[in-house]
C-alpha cells in the first residue's frame, strides 16, 4: 500500500470519529436520562423542540463533514499518490524543518500513450507506475516516501538531499522501467531534482522542476544556472528587459548560390553586472511562464529595427519571436506603430516562429502573417522537422522560410534522414519557400549540403558569431 494511501486511511478514521463523538455525547445523555427514573414522556414533551433542533444539526454536522472528507481527500483518484495541493502543503510544511531533496519524474511520451491506447489504459500507466516507483524506493529502503500526482504523466516525490546517491538511483529506476515494462507500453522517461533550500516555496520548487524538464535529462544544468531562487530570477529578468540590458550577436547565414553572406540570425544575452551574461535558453522560460512574451518580443524588435536603420547596407536580421505575440492583435499594432516611426524595412528583418509552438488557429495566424508582410517583414518557421507540429505548420501556413531543425545537419550520414531532407527541399522550392540549414561546422558537411542545393547555410564553418561593431564593419 502507498504512504499516501495510508494516510488518506488515517485521514478517514479520524473523520469517522469526528462525526461519531456527537453520537457518543447522544448515547451518554440517553443512559443518563435511563438511570436517573426521569419521565422520558414528560422530559421529551417539554424539550421536544430542543429534541427536533439538536437533530437537524447532528445530521447537518454529519452531511458537512462526509462532504469536507471529500473535499480535503489527500490522494488523487487515478494514481492513488498524494494530490498536487497536498503535496505541495507537505512540502511547505517539511521545508521549514529540515533540508531534503524534491524529485520530479516525467512519461514524456504520455500524450501519444493516451492518443493510442485511450484514457482508461493511460489511467492504468499512471497508476502502474506509482506503485512501481513506491515498491523500488521500498527495496531501496526508503520507506513512507510521498508521492505526489502533479498533472498528466508528472510526479515528484521527496527523499534525503543526497544527490548524488539520488541521481544513480533514479537512473536505475528509470532504466529497470524502461527495458523491463509489464504493461508492454514504451514509457519514455526523464528526471530531475531541486534541493528544498534553493527556492521560497513549493510553488516555486515545481516551477523550477518544469523548467528542468525541458532541457534533455541527459545534458541537465543542475548547478550551472544562477544560484538564484524563482521570484529573484523573475525579477532579475525582468529588469534586465525593460532596462533593454542586451548582449546581441551576429551569426552570418550564406546563400549558397552566390556565395554571399545575405542573412544575420540575432543572438540574444542580456548582460548583468553581478552574474554576467544570461543565454536566451536560461530567461525565455520565465518569459513564456510569467506571459511576459509580448512585451518581451515588442522591446526586442524595436532594439532590432533600430540596429537595422544603423547598417549603412541593409542585409537581412533574423530574429526569434513567440508565436503567441504574433496571434495577439494588440502586439501587431504596436508593432505597426514602431514601423511608422522608424521607417521602412523592405523585408529586411525576418521573424522566426518555433516549429515546436502548438497552432490553434491557423486562419488568424495566416491573417496576421499576412498583416506582418505588409508591414515589411518576412517570417520563417523554425526547428523544423523536429516536431509534429512542424508538418501542420507547413501545411496550413503561408511562410517565407524554412529552417530546419538540428537533427538534420548533425546526422547528415544518415540516409533515411537525408532522403526526407532532399524531399522537404524540393517541395520548398516548389513553393518559392527559402530554406536554411543551421549548425554547419566542418567542410565535409558544408559540401554535403551544398550539395543538396539547399539556399542557405549557417555555422561556424560560414562563420561565428559577431557584434554589432563588427557587423557594421564587414558591411
Amino acid at each position: 500500500m502507498l504512504y499516501s494511501e495510508i494516510k488518506e486511511r488515517e485521514n478517514r478514521f479520524f473523520l469517522s470519529l469526528k462525526i461519531a463523538i456527537p453520537f457518543f455525547f447522544f448515547l451518554l445523555f440517553i443512559f443518563f436520562i435511563i438511570t436517573t427514573n426521569i419521565d422520558i414522556k414528560t422530559f421529551l414533551q417539554n424539550n421536544i423542540i430542543a429534541f427536533l433542533i439538536i437533530f437537524f444539526i447532528y445530521v447537518y454536522y454529519i452531511l458537512y463533514q462526509i462532504y469536507m472528507g471529500f473535499k480535503t481527500s489527500m490522494i488523487d483518484s487515478i494514481t492513488k499518490a498524494f494530490s498536487r495541493e497536498h503535496i505541495l502543503k507537505i512540502i511547505d510544511k517539511k521545508m521549514k524543518k529540515k533540508r531534503f531533496l524534491i524529485v520530479g519524474i516525467k512519461i514524456k511520451n504520455i500524450m501519444d500513450i493516451n492518443e493510442r491506447y485511450g484514457i482508461k489504459k493511460t489511467d492504468e500507466i499512471l497508476r502502474f507506475l506509482v506503485e512501481k516507483l513506491n515498491n523500488f524506493l521500498i527495496k531501496k529502503e526508503y520507506k513512507n516516501i510521498p508521492i505526489g500526482h502533479i498533472i498528466g504523466g508528472n510526479f515528484i516525490f521527496l527523499l534525503d538531499c543526497d544527490k548524488k546517491k539520488i541521481n544513480h538511483i533514479i537512473k536505475q529506476f528509470i532504466n529497470q522501467i524502461e527495458n523491463n515494462n509489464e504493461e508492454n507500453i514504451y514509457l519514455k522517461l526523464i528526471f530531475s531534482f531541486v534541493c528544498s533550500d534553493s527556492q521560497n516555496s513549493a510553488d516555486d520548487i515545481l516551477i523550477s522542476l518544469f523548467e528542468q524538464f525541458e532541457l534533455d535529462s541527459k545534458n541537465r544544468r543542475n548547478g550551472k544556472r544562477l544560484k538564484l531562487k524563482v521570484n529573484e530570477f523573475e525579477r532579475l529578468i525582468i529588469d534586465l528587459i525593460e532596462k533593454k540590458e542586451f548582449d546581441f550577436r551576429f551569426q552570418p547565414v550564406k546563400n549558397i548560390n552566390n556565395l554571399k553572406i545575405e542573412i544575420y540570425e540575432v543572438l540574444i544575452k542580456l548582460n548583468s553586472d553581478k552574474y554576467g551574461k544570461i543565454s536566451q535558453k536560461d530567461f525565455i522560460s520565465v518569459i513564456n511562464r510569467i506571459g511576459y512574451e509580448n512585451i518581451f518580443d515588442e522591446i526586442l524588435i524595436e532594439e532590432i529595427v533600430k540596429i537595422y536603420h544603423l547598417l549603412d547596407k541593409k542585409v537581412k536580421l533574423s530574429v526569434n519571436i513567440s508565436l503567441y505575440s504574433i496571434e495577439n492583435s494588440n502586439f501587431l499594432n504596436n508593432i505597426k506603430k514602431l514601423i511608422k516611426n522608424y521607417g521602412k524595412i523592405e523585408k529586411n528583418i525576418i521573424l522566426d516562429i518555433s516549429g515546436n509552438s502548438y497552432i490553434d488557429d491557423t486562419i488568424k495566424l495566416n491573417e496576421n502573417i499576412k498583416i506582418l508582410r505588409n508591414m515589411g517583414f518576412l517570417v520563417a518557421i523554425d526547428n523544423f522537422g523536429g516536431d509534429n507540429n512542424s508538418f501542420n505548420y507547413i501545411k496550413s501556413i503561408n511562410f517565407d522560410i524554412v529552417k530546419f531543425d538540428i537533427e538534420y545537419s548533425k546526422n547528415y550520414k544518415d540516409r533515411k534522414k537525408m532522403d526526407i531532407l532532399k524531399a522537404f527541399i524540393y517541395i520548398f522550392k516548389d513553393l518559392n519557400i527559402k530554406s536554411v540549414i543551421k549548425f554547419i561546422e566542418n567542410e565535409e558537411s558544408y559540401q554535403f549540403f551544398k550539395s543538396l542545393e539547399i539556399d542557405y547555410i549557417q555555422g561556424y564553418i560560414v562563420g561565428k558569431p559577431i557584434n554589432l561593431k563588427q557587423l557594421r564593419s564587414n558591411l
